[in-house]
């Protein structure tokens, strides 16, 4: 009969076919063989199986029958993780131990254990724990498992993590590659009193979990209590996950578990808050977030040794840089080895921690700084700035006009501001200020020309198509940007260059969007560049670019607090003259008299805000009741909405 099995492995070929007649092919489990019970002689196809664990079924070879024996559910050395040559097909095995050539994919080749650890210090996901497993070992008390593969170890004792029952099996957790080698090695060398031999499995798995009780964590603080010396309030946790008095019961104490860090730092902050020094040394921590914790329950702490962890960025520190330290260890860290030279190094650590004096247990030369008192106050802000008086004049006058254009329902007048040559561009970025979550800028960025950190310089076709020229093109681009509302009182104008032939000067304010479907519209932070050039008795615009971000804190606390009858800049702004609460007006006043020295002020403040002419804006205070606050709120709404007729700014 021919048989089923090729000189190939044909596990990835075709199935075969199950035929009812003698003689046929048939599917079956457990290995190859020949079944001559029944009706003729049937062959039996088996695929090999390769079980894990102590249920797992051993490799049998090609062409042998399988006996299925109770006893038989692990191989002969107990483990097929770690297990050397498979004696039936006469394959290599994987064995984590031996030396192995590079991946064809690049990947690293570990040549010893010690590599194997470093390598999860070098960012690596693989886990040097071993999870050990003694089938039926629930019928043996703990004392004489762990002592009996003790007995038979030469690399000494060893101290079990987590040690429990799992059904029938026992099963504890190692953390030493040398130690589960010889722990592995064990298998099948020591007799259980049932008379079987004891077998031991070894695989690696992941860090195990671990649950804090209330009787673990009373635990934990009584060896937190003995390695603290309260005469120099120094607390040594330095590798805690291998504390004697921990392990003899048998808890496994790693500070890179978020719980056992958390409840140290409560430990610290009910008991010991005044701690100036702290050892945190081989402890396979990863990250400070838990860390983080404690910089508010220990101002005092002055000293802190992370040496020999696996911190691989020196960003981590940010999380803890509000501590005023002055000795630091991080030597034996991953990310000491990502800078170039020792003055980088030193200058990354001091940017974080600006009196660290001692790193790594070397004194640092002194930082250079300014020699300034100690309560030295900087000089206040100041706002704007016009070289004269006539300037000043002569940009504020613009600044009303363009924005209360810019401001109403049409912008399309605003081609009249610019040069027939003029170019305009717009750069739309949020605010690197910010830590929240700041409004989105989608009604912006399609037409964003920022060349940093939008196109640059990888699309200059786009960039060019960004750039508007000419008058008519700017205007319709200014018609397709949101409808807005600027606060005048936020407006500071600085004046840079001034020569008979042209004008540079730049503004900065905020606005919201008037259009907005929410309710509260997010408020914008602007900054706008005018280069203009002298036309008539006015300017026109060169060159515009216009910034667009989000606002500050600051600026949305003051913003629109102070409404005006105009979109007029801060420095021309001033409060308007109190109205006396028993005064009445009964007949429309006159502009050439008939009016208290009041209302002549009034009159004249708000033709010089507004714009208009003296009879249109005595008109307005007057039917407002001469309420200037009022008259200037339906003076916004109607300009606005473009029904003030042009003869009321004819002068």
């Amino acid at each position: 009969m021919k048989s089923v099995v090729s000189e190939h492995d044909d596990r990835w070929g075709p199935r075969p076919q199950r035929h009812r007649g003698g003689g046929g092919k048939v599917r079956g489990g457990g290995g190859y063989g020949r079944n001559n019970s029944g009706r003729g002689s049937r062959e039996i196809y088996r695929p090999p199986s390769y079980g894990r664990g102590p249920r797992g079924i051993s490799k049998p070879g090609r062409g042998k029958s399988v006996t299925f024996n109770p006893r038989s559910r692990l191989d002969v050395d107990g483990d097929d993780a770690m297990g050397s040559e498979d004696r039936g097909s006469g394959r290599q095995r994987f064995n984590p131990y031996s030396a192995r050539p590079p991946s064809r994919r690049g990947g690293r080749r570990y040549h010893s254990d010690r590599d194997r650890g470093n390598s999860s210090r070098q960012g690596g996901e693989h886990s040097t724990w071993w999870k050990v497993t003694i089938p039926h070992g629930k019928k043996c008390e703990k004392d004489f498992l762990i002592k009996t593969i003790q007995s038979l170890i030469s690399c000494g004792s060893f101290t079990p993590v987590q040690f429990h029952y799992e059904n029938k099996n026992a099963v504890f957790y190692l953390d030493d590659d040398s130690v589960a080698k010889a722990v592995r090695a064990t298998t099948n060398k020591a007799t259980l009193p049932n008379g079987f031999k004891m077998i031991v499995v070894v695989s690696p798995t992941s860090r195990p979990s671990f649950v804090l009780t209330d009787e673990s964590k009373v635990k934990l603080k009584e060896a937190m209590s003995a390695r603290y010396d309260p005469s120099t309030k120094v607390l040594d946790l330095n590798t805690l996950h291998k504390d004697t008095s921990l392990q003899a019961d048998g808890l496994y104490m790693s500070l890179n578990k978020i719980n056992v860090m958390s409840e140290v730092i409560n430990i610290i902050r009910d008991n010991i808050p005044e701690l100036v020094c702290l050892i945190l040394r081989s402890n396979k921590i990863h990250s400070l977030n838990g860390l983080q914790g404690l910089v508010s329950v220990t101002p005092n702490l002055m000293s802190l040794d992370l040496s020999d962890n696996e911190l691989k960025t020196i960003e981590e520190l940010d999380k803890i840089k509000t501590w005023n330290l002055e000795s630091l260890k991080l030597d034996l860290n991953v990310l000491c080895d990502s800078f170039k030279d020792k003055t980088s190094y030193i200058s990354a650590v001091r940017k974080r921690f600006s009196n660290i004096v001692n790193l790594d247990g070397n004194v640092l030369p002194p930082t250079i700084k300014f020699d300034l008192e100690a309560n030295t106050t900087l000089l206040p802000t100041k706002g704007s700035f016009f070289s004269d008086e006539t300037l000043k004049a002569l940009i504020v006058k613009f600044l009303r006009e363009f924005y209360s254009i810019y401001d109403s329902d049409n912008r399309h007048p605003l081609k009249e501001a610019y040069f027939e040559e003029a170019t305009f561009s717009l750069a739309a970025s949020y605010n690197g200020g910010l830590e929240y979550r700041q409004p989105n800028l989608q009604e912006y960025t399609p037409e964003s020309r920022n060349l940093i950190k939008g196109s640059g310089t990888k699309n200059l076709d786009r960039n060019y198509r960004l750039l508007k020229r000419g008058k008519i093109a700017i205007a319709s681009q200014l018609c397709l940007l949101p409808k807005t509302s600027h606060d005048p009182n936020s407006f500071v104008v600085d004046v840079g260059v001034v020569t008979p032939n042209m004008m540079s000067f730049s503004l900065i304010g905020v606005f919201k969007e008037s259009d907005s479907k929410t309710d509260k519209p997010p408020i914008r932070a602007f900054s706008r560049h005018f280069v203009a050039v002298p036309s008539g008795q006015g300017i026109l615009i060169t060159n515009d670019t216009l910034t667009i971000t989000n606002a500050s804190p600051q600026q949305v606390q003051v913003a629109f607090k102070n409404t005006g009858p105009t979109p007029s800049s801060s420095p021309v702004s001033s409060n308007p003259p109190a109205l006396p609460n028993n005064m009445s007006i009964t007949e429309a006043p006159s502009t050439s008299g008939g009016l208290t020295p009041t209302q002549q002020q009034m009159l004249q403040q708000f033709a010089t805000v507004s714009n208009m002419n003296l009879e249109w804006s005595a008109k307005c205070l007057q039917e407002n009741g001469w309420n200037y606050e009022k008259a200037g709120l339906i003076f916004i709404e109607l300009n606005k909405a473009g029904k003030i007729p042009p003869a009321a700014f004819i002068k």
